[in-house]
């Protein structure tokens, strides 16, 4: 497995050797087969402290752009700063392989093992909707939590006489927010009939593939056929 900068002493290394795992490490991620070191937080994605760097500051995820840091992780940049490069010797260094064919991203894409993953099959499936169902949930909460107060002074304003400065800015605003609760709510119910529907799939697929098990299993307790002398 290629080493990275979270590895204890990787920025002790010699220039030349960290400029080389440098390179490897931005390959490995942009093609998805290192991913920075991180979590989620209320829908959004956050570097560790280790991950952290200075180039990161500045940037926050949102509602829009969940994985705003998660993908900034990826780049040349951060890559370069974990390494204590500059981003231009990285940058150059990344032209230099292209140009001669990329024989370090080829030799990247062919020895790089990446984390086991924890689950499989069905687990796997478990695991991914259970993801999905978060950041949709997280969103319909984002979208409640700016709409709710909205509507709660809507409300407030039944019965009360008198003319309001206030209520068309509201009222524009409420919209706003009751359209965009609308195509969460959506959202989030194609999202639940899409995974119904990925389950039974999943299910169908899993008994075809049992299928043929059985089968052998069955044939291999079938004792012999005999003939009329009792021989096999």
């Amino acid at each position: 497995m290629l080493a990275t900068a979270l590895d204890p002493g990787a920025t002790e290394q010699p220039k030349s050797e960290r400029l080389r795992l440098a390179i490897e490490e931005f390959y490995a991620r942009s093609t998805r087969r290192s991913h920075p070191e991180g979590g989620w937080r209320n829908s959004l994605w956050y570097p560790s402290a280790a991950e952290r760097q200075t180039c990161c500051e500045g940037i926050e995820p949102s509602i829009e752009n969940r994985q705003a840091l998660e993908s900034h992780c990826r780049t040349q940049g951060h890559v370069a700063v974990r390494y204590g490069l500059p981003v231009g010797e990285l940058k150059a260094a990344v032209r230099d392989d292209r140009k001669r064919g990329s024989p370090i991203a080829q030799q990247v894409a062919s020895t790089f093992v990446g984390p086991r993953p924890r689950v499989g099959g069905a687990g796997a499936f478990a695991e991914m909707r259970r993801t999905a169902r978060e950041e949709a949930f997280g969103r319909l909460h984002a979208v409640l939590a700016d709409s709710l107060p909205l509507f709660e002074r809507l409300y407030a304003l039944v019965g009360v006489e008198g003319p309001d400065e206030a209520v068309v800015p509201l009222l524009e605003r409420a919209t706003a927010s009751a359209e965009l609760l609308v195509a969460s709510l959506n959202f989030a119910r194609d999202l639940e009939a899409s995974l119904l529907r990925s389950a039974a799939l999943l299910e169908t697929l899993q008994a075809i593939l049992e299928e043929p098990r059985q089968k052998r299993r069955r044939a291999a307790v079938v004792p012999p056929a005999r003939d009329a002398q009792g021989e096999a």
